[in-house]
C-alpha cells in the first residue's frame, strides 16, 4: 500500500483497524493523510530490520526507497486486536550500512547527497553543518530561507531554535556555580523565599530543573498575546503563569519534560546575577562565544537574515499545504535565534572551557534520569549511545522549527542541523549524519 500510496485504501484501513481509544486521540482520517504525505515523500519503504516483535508490539527499521530516510515503525495492538498506536520516527541507520570511506571529503560529498535525496523529498529544508572544532568540514543546504523570494540557506542564516536554547540557560547556570554563587543543589526557596508552590519551594533544586525532575509542567500555551506580540524583559514575567502549579510528582521522583522548570531556572539566574535573562545571555553567553548573529529573541526579532517558518500545523489539526508559521518568542526554555556557524562556535565554547569549567561541564553531560525513549538526560543536555559513542546536545521543535545540536565526546566533532519546517525535519537528515560523524570518531579512536 505504501509503495503505491492510495489515500481511500489508508483510510479504509485505518478505520477498520484503529480502536475507539486511538481514534479519539487522532482520528482516522488524520491518520491516513499522515501515512499518505509520508509514503508519497519517501517513496515507499523497505524493512532494513525487525527490532521487536511480541505479541502486542511490531517495531521495524526502515529505509525510504526514494529518501534513503531511515525511519522506525511502531505499531502497538490492544488485547482486541485493534491498532492501539502507529508511531514513525527518524531513526540512526545500522552500523553496518555506513560507508567504509569517513574521509573528510568522503563524508561532506555523503552529506550534500543525503540532503539533496531527503530536501527533493520535501522532507527537510535547512542546513547541516559538521564542524572538527570550529573547522567546517561538511556542509549542505535543501530550501530556501524564504520560499517566495527563494532565499539561499547560509552558515550566516539565521534559525529560531526551539528547546536547544536549554542549553543557553545550563550553561548560565553553570558559570554561576563556577563563581561560587549558587549549587546545583540549592532548593528553589533559596532565591524565591515566597515561591507559592511549596513543594517546589521547598524540595525541587536547581539540578531538577535542568534535568526535568522537579514534577514541573509547560506555560508556553499560557503565554499572553501581550507576550507573543511585545515579547518580555525578564524571565521572572513568566512566572505567574506557572508559580503556583502543583508538581505532578514529588520533586526529584521521576522524568517529565518541563518548559516551566527551566523558565524558572533563567528566573533564578536573573536573581543570582542581578541582570535580566536576555542580557545575560548576550553578555555572558554569546558575546565570549562569538554568537555575534545570535540573539534572545525576547522581542520579537526582525532580520534580513531570518528565515521564514514553514508548518502544516493549522487550529483545525494537521494541513495538506505548507505555509508561514507563527514566530516564537524566545524563554529561558528556548526559542532563541542563532545560526550555523555560531553553533559551530558555542559548542567549541561549551567543550574548551570558555563558557564553563570542564568539572561543570561533566556535571552537565552526567547522566540524570532516564527519558521514555530510552536515552539519558543530563542538565538541559540530551544524552544518547551512538555506536558505543556518548554524544550529548539539544533538539528543538515548534511549528515550523526543528533543530538539533550534537557534541560528540572524546571527540572534537559536532553537527548543526537547522531546519525552518515542523519536526521531525531535522532528523530525516540529523540522524545519519550524526551516524557518519560517530563512526568517524569510533573509527579515528580505534587508530
Amino acid at each position: 500500500m505504501c509503495h503505491q500510496p492510495n489515500h481511500d485504501q489508508m483510510l479504509a484501513w485505518q478505520t477498520a483497524h484503529l480502536s475507539d481509544q486511538a481514534a479519539r486521540r487522532l482520528p482516522a482520517a488524520r491518520r491516513a493523510d499522515f501515512q499518505f504525505a509520508l509514503c508519497s515523500a519517501n517513496g515507499g519503504f523497505r524493512v532494513a530490520d525487525t527490532t521487536r516483535s511480541v505479541r502486542d508490539t511490531l517495531r521495524l527499521l526502515m529505509v525510504g526507497e526514494k529518501s534513503g530516510a531511515w525511519v522506525s515503525l511502531i505499531l502497538v495492538a490492544n488485547d482486541a486486536g485493534k491498532l492501539e498506536g502507529d508511531f514513525t520516527n527518524p531513526r540512526t541507520p545500522k552500523e553496518s550500512a555506513l560507508p567504509a570511506d569517513l574521509s573528510d571529503a568522503a563524508l561532506a560529498a555523503e552529506v550534500r547527497r543525503l540532503v539533496t535525496r531527503i530536501g527533493e523529498a520535501g522532507m527537510f529544508s535547512g542546513i547541516v553543518t559538521v564542524a572538527r572544532d570550529t573547522h567546517v568540514i561538511a556542509r549542505a543546504t535543501a530550501g530556501y530561507a524564504n520560499r517566495g523570494q527563494k532565499t539561499p540557506i547560509t552558515g550566516a542564516t539565521q534559525f529560531t531554535l526551539g528547546s536547544m536554547g536549554k542549553m543557553f540557560t545550563a550553561a548560565a547556570i553553570g558559570q554561576l556555580v563556577d563563581q561560587g554563587k549558587m549549587s546545583f543543589d540549592d532548593h528553589i526557596g533559596k532565591f524565591f523565599p515566597d515561591y507559592p508552590n511549596a513543594a517546589v519551594r521547598d524540595q525541587a533544586t536547581v539540578g531538577m530543573l535542568l534535568s526535568h525532575t522537579a514534577g514541573m509542567g509547560d506555560f508556553l500555551g499560557k503565554r499572553t498575546p501581550d507576550m507573543m506580540t511585545k515579547g518580555v524583559a525578564r524571565a521572572a514575567e513568566f512566572m505567574p503563569l506557572y508559580d503556583q502549579d502543583a508538581p505532578a510528582f514529588p520533586p526529584g521522583a521521576q522524568w517529565q519534560y518541563s518548559n516551566a522548570g527551566l523558565a524558572l531556572a533563567g528566573a533564578i539566574v536573573e536573581q543570582v546575577s542581578g541582570q535580566d535573562y536576555p542580557g545575560y545571555l548576550r553578555a555572558h553567553i554569546f558575546a565570549p562565544a562569538g554568537m555575534t548573529n545570535s540573539d534572545p529573541n525576547n522581542r520579537p526579532h526582525t532580520s534580513p537574515t531570518l528565515v521564514t517558518p514553514y508548518t502544516k500545523f493549522s487550529p483545525q489539526g494537521p494541513s495538506t499545504d505548507w505555509h508561514e508559521a507563527l514566530a516564537d518568542v524566545g524563554s529561558p526554555a528556548g526559542g532563541a535565534i542563532s545560526t550555523a556557524d555560531d553553533l559551530i562556535r558555542f559548542a567549541s565554547a561549551l567543550r574548551g572551557g570558555r563558557l564553563v569549567r570542564s568539572r561543570t561541564f561533566d556535571e552537565l553531560t552526567k547522566p540524570r534520569s532516564a527519558t521514555p525513549t530510552g536515552d539519558q538526560y543530563g542538565y538541559a543536555m540530551e544524552i544518547s549511545d551512538v555506536y558505543g559513542r556518548t554524544v550529548v546536545g539539544h533538539g528543538g521543535g515548534f511549528p515550523g522549527v526543528s533543530t538539533h545540536l550534537y557534541l560528540v565526546l572524546g571527540s572534537p566533532y559536532t553537527v548543526v542541523i537547522l531546519a525552518n519546517q515542523d519536526p521531525p525535519a531535522d532528523g530525516f537528515v540529523g540522524r545519519p549524519t550524526l551516524a557518519l560523524v560517530a563512526e568517524k570518531a569510533k573509527r579515528s579512536h580505534a587508530k
